[in-house]
């Protein structure tokens, strides 16, 4: 189906959001008044409202009631190093070394035992049903949510221990890798699985972004060796995210081995 054969709700939001992204339509700027738009592209009301309302979804505008339409201002993305994972304590914390003008990085959270379903079970090499313990995270950067985080460690590993609760007692804080590491567990890497996708209602508020907005979910994994000491579940939202990733060459490749296939 060409372009012609697209509804014209989805052609005049294609045009308005180009605008949008092509600075043409300055953030924090007005955009044309719905009478406008009919006028200017020959359409009813009813598609241009149609055409907004996905704007409004991507969360390129915002209405306010009795002034109009307005270009949102985003925010700069927060750049996220992939090696945050190598210094000790909260990796939040440390990609968050220099808090600038909103304060320092903090988290609420709770935690509680449950017991691993299905899917959980396959991610940490359990039994479905063993005991776990689960960890809900909400990150705060310049008092605004960064990130949401669900967590998840065998209590075969941890029960008993300091480390059993993630945010309580004297390992409070300190992160997955060097609270394992309390209890003779020596985390060798991390796993991430990144997808993004379209945020889930219950997390458009904690999370602070509309419904409709992009998210990128991160499925992360610590591993001792072949064993999993815990798994969770990231959302970011995507226009305050950057993901930085920076991959190490082996010392051993050289210019003559390193030959392009």
């Amino acid at each position: 189906m060409g372009e012609l054969g697209r509804p014209a709700y989805l052609r005049l939001a294609d045009l308005l959001r180009s605008r949008i992204l092509s600075g043409e339509h300055q953030p924090g700027g007005r955009m044309p008044s719905i009478a406008d738009l009919c006028r200017q592209h020959g359409l009813s009301e009813q598609p241009v409202r149609q055409a907004l309302r996905v704007l409004n979804a991507e969360g390129l505008t915002e209405g306010r009631p009795g002034s109009g339409t307005y270009v949102r201002r985003r925010p700069a993305p927060a750049r996220i190093p992939r090696g945050r994972y190598d210094a000790a304590g909260s990796p939040f914390a440390g990609a968050s070394r220099d808090p600038g003008p909103g304060g320092v990085p903090h988290w609420t959270h709770d935690s509680q035992k449950t017991w691993a379903t299905g899917a959980l079970a396959l991610r940490l090499r359990i039994a479905e049903g063993d005991p776990i313990m689960q960890t809900q995270y909400v990150f705060l950067a310049a008092d605004r949510p960064a990130q949401l985080s669900t967590s998840w460690e065998p209590l075969a590993l941890t029960g008993g221990t300091a480390a059993a609760r993630p945010e309580y007692g004297p390992l409070a804080g300190l992160g997955v890798v060097e609270r394992m590491a309390r209890i003779g567990l020596t985390v060798t890497r991390v796993t991430e699985d990144v997808t993004a996708r379209p945020v889930l209602e219950a997390e458009s508020g904690p999370l602070d972004v509309a419904l409709g907005s992009t998210v990128l979910s991160i499925e992360r994994t610590h591993w001792a060796g072949s064993l999993p000491v815990e798994t969770a579940d990231i959302v970011l939202a995507a226009e305050r995210s950057r993901l930085v990733y920076e991959i190490g060459v082996p010392a051993e490749i050289t210019p003559e081995s390193d030959v392009l296939r």
